[in-house]
């Protein structure tokens, strides 16, 4: 491509893009919403009818996608033609569009650079709205809520430190560790800290010893007063990274600063971690996460409808939280497929909301899910019969399984103490007792955790 043609494609999509905007603002109908997840963006790539948008950081580019059709009919309009959108969240991952996606003769916004991170007193990356007051607590995070609290406020140098959480794929995690550098930030100026993803601490690292510049890297990551890494699990199997991660921690405790590690599993649970790093991740105070109960996934929707002022009627959002229970973010994203559903049409009802949700939500599939789907599958599991399961035999054969099938009930169909213990001919007392005995193995026995996982897995199928 000439360079002439380069730059007449660059002004057209910049001049698209800027006609866009106003008619995706008028279409998406929240401030909120469009300055969120449209106004971040960048075009950094065009050929033919092929479009590719550029987000700050993969949070961004995953809530931007749900407005893919949006923008895409918007850009027909505009250029009477059919338009192919993509959404990326790097220029590392523009080149391998490159690579994939096109031949000779594309666009690049050349001129383009990295939007910045926030950068203050040694911290990055941090996102604004991540703080304590939008981070909705219920019964499953009450207590790892606390801790970050009191990390915040520094008043736990050493009782809780190092603070590790963990759980699943988008239960909060992320977001307390933000709120807590987010509140650092504001409250304690003077402090230094760290955030930072464990991909990119691991990626920084396999630059510096190519380069053989040491000394920059554990100069920047070794002199904090708060160091925060995330999804700390990617240094498992990688032998020379856990060495320098080791004496990184070791560094950072003896001088007093505070740690905080996420992870998707306990430390014990790291099977290709060194022991001595286990220990230490394990010395402090070890959180987890559990999915929400439906009160708080309630609240957490009504949150979302407050911050961008469109009120969902109630039916819907007893839709939505009833069918989408063990992730957060895939519960704040249909929350918003259905804002958006309801800022073009105006309106919105509960038939509105399946439609919106067809691809999300399969409640023909949910429906099936009972009582007796889950007893009938951890019999089978276990080979026992129904009258074993719900007879009172104490024999760990039998009540094991039993405790097994009372977690699960709790868990995946979300019900009472009260009513398993209906179900069961048991005091609610027992029930309870039962699934903190089950919560306690699944942090300590990785079979038990296998096993619980084989059956979700039957249960979901």
């Amino acid at each position: 491509m000439t360079s002439t043609n380069s730059n007449n494609n660059k002004s057209n999509i910049e001049d698209l893009w800027q006609s866009a905007l106003p008619k995706l603002a008028e279409a998406i109908n929240s401030k909120i919403s469009f300055e969120t997840w449209i106004l971040p963006l960048q075009p950094v790539q065009w050929e033919g009818d092929h479009l590719v948008l550029l987000a700050p950081d993969d949070f961004v580019k995953g809530y931007a996608k749900q407005y893919s059709n949006l923008i895409k009919n918007t850009f027909n309009v505009l250029t009477n033609r059919e338009i192919k959108i993509d959404f990326i969240s790097s220029m590392a991952e523009l080149e391998n569009h490159k690579s994939q996606s096109f031949g000779e003769g594309l666009f690049y916004q050349t001129t383009y650079t990295q939007p910045k991170t926030s950068h203050v007193n040694g911290e990055v990356g941090l996102f604004s709205r991540y703080t304590f007051d939008t981070f909705v607590v219920g019964s499953s995070n009450r207590f790892a809520h606390a801790a970050c609290v009191a990390i915040a406020n520094q008043q736990s140098a050493n009782s809780y430190n190092p603070l590790f959480l963990y759980g699943g794929s988008g239960l909060g995690k992320t977001h307390l560790m933000h709120a807590i550098g987010n509140h650092v930030r504001k409250n304690f100026p003077e402090k230094r800290l760290i955030y930072v993803q464990c991909e990119q601490f691991v990626n920084e690292f396999i630059n510096t010893i190519g380069k053989g510049s040491y000394n920059n890297f554990r100069n920047k990551y070794r002199n904090c007063d708060l160091f925060m890494i995330d999804d700390i699990q990617f240094i498992e199997g990688k032998e020379q990274m856990q060495i320098e991660f080791f004496y990184t921690f070791n560094t950072l405790y003896e001088q007093g600063a505070n740690i905080v590690m996420t992870c998707d599993k306990p430390p014990n649970s790291l099977s290709s971690l060194e022991e001595r790093l286990r220990t230490r991740f394990a010395s402090g105070l070890i959180v987890d996460i559990q999915p929400p109960d439906y009160e708080t996934r309630v609240a957490i929707i009504n949150q979302r409808c407050e911050e961008n002022r469109i009120p969902l009627p109630h039916d819907v959002i007893n839709y939505i939280a009833t069918n989408i229970q063990t992730n957060i973010r895939e519960l704040e994203g249909a929350c918003n497929t259905v804002m958006a559903y309801a800022s073009l049409s105006g309106d919105i009802n509960l038939q509105v909301a399946t439609d919106a949700l067809k691809d999300v939500i399969n409640p023909n599939a949910k429906n099936k899910v009972t009582e007796q789907t889950i007893i009938d599958i951890v019999c089978n599991f276990y080979d026992i019969t129904q009258e074993d399961i719900k007879s009172k035999r104490r024999n760990n054969e039998i009540a094991y399984p039993r405790q097994v099938a009372m977690y699960l009930l709790r868990h995946v169909l979300d019900l009472t103490y009260e009513q398993i213990a209906k179900i069961f001919g048991n005091h609610y007392s027992t029930v309870m007792h039962s699934c903190d005995k089950i919560e306690t193995m699944l942090k300590e026995n990785d079979k038990a955790q296998e096993e619980i996982e084989n059956i979700r897995k039957s249960i979901s199928m």
